[in-house]
């Protein structure tokens, strides 16, 4: 207890001594006075006074951009592209083929595939159309583009089918050569082609090689079940017209009902003339129905006043009217209003 009332004294002592320093002390609240604020010299100025700094230096942080429009005046590998003909607009739904395309150099990365493309008998003024349906192809080694040719050689294409295949599909040279003689081994087995069958058809539409196959099965399988084509006719408009094979099932399976069932032409007229089904159902069956308002809906190549379904989709419709129909177009326009 004495020991505790010892320590209080000695801290009740220290507070006394505090206080009094404080008392004696000028700083109170009547004496303390505010001390000047060293401002810099330029806020010195009026705040509202006009700034005469030159900002026109001074330009924005980039943004990530979502076109290669915007590298345009900053890369010679774009530049020469564009002069090219190449559509790099076309690119910008692809960060990834962006961000390729950025990274390379035009002499070192670009050059050599343009020269490669050329000397396949791709001609200078489709450069431009190739590269731009096909850029990936600057990612690809040049050892398998090689080696894609060559295959095509050893498979007995000629040099001027390797051309329009690489022409018509630039992509071909992206896919790998396995896969390609896979893919052509499916139809010669599907459809019992021969070589010179094959060629026939891949340099007709090289795209159908590449197709999907799960869509391939689709028409194959409705032309025999659904249309009635059997085997050997589904074969014939394979060859004769490969791109029905690429359209969608619907869509077809559409065309044919209203050909088969509604005109009343039977399998063989459309075997002969598949090119019919290719053609949009609409134009079909505005055609059709104007030839039977005229009486000169006749398809049979036996009877006078013959009309072929390949003319009956070809041309414009004053082609149509002129050499078909024998009306003007005015005249096929007016009936139009009427049924629509």
């Amino acid at each position: 207890m004495i020991l505790f009332k010892r320590v209080l004294s000695s801290k009740t002592i220290k507070q006394k001594q505090f206080f009094r320093c404080f008392c004696s002390s000028d700083n109170t609240l009547e004496t303390i006075k505010s001390n000047s604020i060293q401002w810099p010299k330029e806020y010195n100025a009026i705040p509202l006074e006009p700034n005469v700094t030159n900002f026109s230096t001074i330009s924005p942080a980039l943004y990530p951009t979502f076109n290669l429009a915007a590298y345009v005046n900053e890369s010679h590998s774009l530049q020469q592209l564009v002069k090219l003909g190449v559509e790099i607009y076309k690119f910008d739904n692809n960060p990834n083929l962006m961000e390729m395309i950025l990274k390379l150099d035009f002499e070192r990365d670009m050059k050599p595939y343009i020269r490669f493309i050329h000397d396949c008998g791709v001609p200078v003024e489709e450069l431009g159309k190739f590269f731009t349906k096909n850029p990936m192809i600057f990612s690809e080694h040049m050892d398998d583009l090689i080696t894609r040719i060559n295959y095509l050689e050893h498979k007995k294409f000629n040099k001027e089918m390797i051309t329009t295949i690489i022409r018509k599909h630039p992509k071909w040279l992206s896919q790998s050569t396995v896969d390609i003689d896979t893919n052509i081994g499916f139809f010669q087995t599907n459809f019992y082609l021969t070589g010179d069958n094959i060629r026939n058809i891949v340099t007709k539409l090289p795209k159908l090689i590449t197709w999907p196959k799960k869509s391939v099965n689709l028409i194959m399988f409705s032309m025999v079940e659904e249309m009635g084509f059997n085997k050997s006719e589904r074969k014939r408009l394979l060859q004769i017209h490969p791109r029905l094979f690429t359209m969608s099932k619907n869509h077809l399976l559409q065309r044919f009902n209203y050909i088969h069932h509604t005109m009343d032409i039977n399998h063989d007229r459309i075997v002969l003339e598949p090119q019919v089904m290719s053609s949009r159902l609409f134009r079909i069956k505005q055609r059709h129905e104007y030839l039977k308002y005229l009486n000169r809906a006749q398809y049979d190549p036996t009877k006078p006043n013959y009309v072929s379904l390949l003319k009956l989709v070809s041309g414009d419709d004053s082609e149509f009217c002129i050499n078909i129909a024998k009306t003007s177009v005015e005249m096929f326009n007016s009936y139009l209003k009427t049924v629509q």
